[in-house]
Parts: structure tokens; C-alpha cells; sequence
């Protein structure tokens, strides 16, 4: 072999060997988190996120199973029982974003477990409903208990782990505990509709999060935020939040109201929800320092029709979810657990589909 040969096969060695800088980010991502001591400190602080995930499904995916007992129970009349199961969705979605720069502000530590115990003291308040007012606002405040600890856990997420097969894996469990919250749900509200009575699905619910609640004060690291360096976007929060709120009860009560659309209680709140959206809208855009939503989270490539699909196909879900029970206890008079066994393979194909 030449000298020139020699010199060209040095450099190509060169070239395709890993670099240092490379081998560091490959170990350094499947290390565990310095800031855990042990192997169990991590497992609980996992554990403590991914059982909140689970939690949170829960009250969503088993509600349905127990909601024509409820109403039964409960004396709901039906153009009502709608808002038992949408309005914890409903507080838990409009205030997502305040409460994720809450999180930012003052630390996920106290932001998820101030709001992991008012999930606690709703979801148990909620099995002692003695009447349907009461049980909508239980699962109202539930609602916004799950608000904060949902961006709180997933920012706690996110500063733990280094990139790397370490954090894949975790977030891999993380999303695959929704459709598992979702069908536990479903097994334990069957269980205790067909068995006990619909209070212990809240009941259930609320000695899970009990245990949480005692794994996560001592397994989550103490962290406090940034309160003088982040900003509260509060034009942005006392816009957007009462606008969701206000649109989605026109488009939820609208088919009950006595006049339909022409309804005054419907006409003034979606006009009202709208203009605070649009208010909100130019808040964003225009005036506020931090915003909620910053007007660059719409310029990433297909991000908007993403957003589209996903509005759509979580809609029609939930439509799927609320008159399939119905249909499946009252017309088939299927017993909630043999409705639970029906459901069954949709945990099993979502809990897939976050390994694919």
C-alpha cells in the first residue's frame, strides 16, 4: 500500500468513528438523572407522572361505563347529562395554559402537588354527590386540579432527562399510561357499577391518588421556578379562558335550549366567547411580553392542520364515547362490565401505537 493510500484510509477511519462529543451524548442518555441518589428515588418520581397520567384517564374513560346508573340515581334529566362528562374536559383544557406558566414561574414541585391534592379532594367530594349540580361542580374542580398538574409533570419531564434512549423510553410510558388510565377506568367502572354502586369509581379513584400524593412529596425534586424572571401573561388568561369556556357551552347547550340557537342564553355566550377569543387573539399577537401562545407555535409547517385533525378526531371520540355507553347499557342491555370487556381493544391498540 502507497503512503498517498494509507493516508486516505486513515482519514476515512477518521471520518466515520464517532466522535467524543458523540459517545458523551449516547452514554450521558441512558445514565440515570444525577439529581436521583437511587434507582427507587427515580422509580417514584416515574412513577408519581406516569400514575397521574393514568388518573387522568381515568376519570374520563370510566364515567361513561357509570354515567346511565348515575343519571338514574341522580334524577339528571337528559338534556343535562351531557355536563357530568364533558365539563372536567372542558375546565381541564381551557386552563392548560395558564397553568403551564404557572409551572414555569413558581416550579413544577409546588405547582403539581398543590394541584395533584385538589384532584384528590374534587374526585373524592364527587362520589358524595347528592344531586346532579353538585356532581358538575365536583368534576369541575377535579377538572382544574388535572389542569395544573398536567403541564407541571411534563415539564418535570423535559428538564429531568437528557436526550437519549433513557428519556425516549419514559416518555414512551408516559403516553402509553393514557389509553391504560383510559381502559382501567372503564374496568373499574364497570366493576363498581355492576357490583357496588357508581361512588366508588370516584372513591377508587381517590385512594389511587392518595398514594400518589404521598410518592410524589417525597420523590419529585425540589425545584422553584423563575418568579422574577418569568411573566404571568394575565391579559392573555382572563381572555382566552372564559372565551373557550363560553363557546364550548353555546355549542354544548345549544341542542337542549328551548329555542336552539336562537336561544338568548346561547346567542349572548357564543357572541361573548367569541369577541373574548378574538380579544385574546390580538393580545397574543400584538401586546403581551410572554404570551400564552406564542404566534411563531403557528409557523412550524402543517402545524395547523395538524391542530385540525386532532380537534376533530378527539371531538368525534368523545361524541363515540358518550352515546356508545348509552347505546351499549340501555339499548343492548349490556351490564357495565361485560361494556368494559367490549372496550377492551382500544387500550391494546393506543398502548401499541406508542411503541411503533
Amino acid at each position: 500500500m502507497t503512503p498517498q493510500e494509507c493516508r486516505t484510509t486513515e482519514t476515512r477511519d477518521a471520518e466515520d468513528s464517532p466522535s467524543p462529543t458523540d459517545i458523551d451524548v449516547e452514554v450521558l442518555g441512558r445514565q440515570r438523572p444525577a439529581l436521583f441518589g437511587s434507582w427507587l428515588s427515580e422509580v417514584g418520581f416515574c412513577s408519581s407522572l406516569l400514575g397521574l397520567m393514568l388518573m387522568g384517564e381515568y376519570l374520563v374513560g370510566g364515567f361513561h361505563i357509570i354515567l346511565p346508573q348515575l343519571a338514574s340515581d341522580l334524577n339528571i334529566p337528559s338534556e343535562s347529562q351531557t355536563w357530568p362528562s364533558s365539563v372536567f374536559s372542558l375546565v381541564a383544557g381551557a386552563c392548560l395554559l395558564p397553568f403551564g406558566r404557572v409551572s414555569e414561574k413558581f416550579g413544577g414541585y409546588i405547582t403539581f402537588n398543590i394541584g395533584l391534592g385538589w384532584f384528590f379532594l374534587w374526585t373524592l367530594l364527587s362520589g358524595f354527590s347528592h344531586n346532579y349540580v353538585m356532581l358538575i361542580a365536583c368534576r369541575a374542580m377535579a377538572g382544574l386540579g388535572i389542569s395544573a398538574v398536567l403541564p407541571a409533570g411534563m415539564m418535570m419531564l423535559g428538564k429531568t432527562y437528557r436526550p437519549g434512549p433513557r428519556k425516549n423510553l419514559v416518555f414512551a410510558l408516559y403516553g402509553s399510561f393514557a389509553p391504560i388510565g383510559f381502559f382501567f377506568g372503564i374496568f373499574i367502572g364497570g366493576l363498581t357499577g355492576q357490583y357496588l354502586s357508581w361512588r366508588w369509581y370516584f372513591w377508587v379513584g381517590s385512594m389511587i391518588l392518595g398514594v400518589l400524593i404521598a410518592i410524589s412529596f417525597f420523590s419529585i425534586p425540589k425545584d422553584y421556578g423563575n418568579k422574577h424572571e418569568v411573566q404571568m401573561d394575565w391579559l392573555g388568561t382572563v381572555t382566552i379562558v372564559p372565551g373557550l369556556a363560553l363557546l364550548i357551552y353555546a355549542l354544548t347547550d345549544s341542542s337542549q335550549a328551548p329555542e336552539g340557537w336562537k336561544s338568548p342564553q346561547i346567542l349572548v355566550t357564543l357572541i361573548v366567547g367569541v369577541l373574548l377569543l378574538a380579544i385574546g387573539f390580538y393580545i397574543e399577537k400584538c401586546v403581551a411580553s410572554s404570551p400564552l401562545l406564542p404566534p411563531d407555535l403557528f409557523s412550524t409547517k402543517y402545524i395547523k392542520t395538524l391542530m385540525l385533525a386532532l380537534w376533530l378526531t378527539y371531538g368525534v371520540f368523545g361524541l363515540f364515547l358518550f352515546y356508545s355507553s348509552f347505546y351499549i347499557e340501555l339499548v343492548l342491555h349490556a351490564s357495565p362490565l361485560l361494556t368494559a370487556a367490549w372496550l377492551w381493544k382500544y387500550c391494546v391498540c393506543s398502548t401499541l401505537c406508542h411503541y411503533a
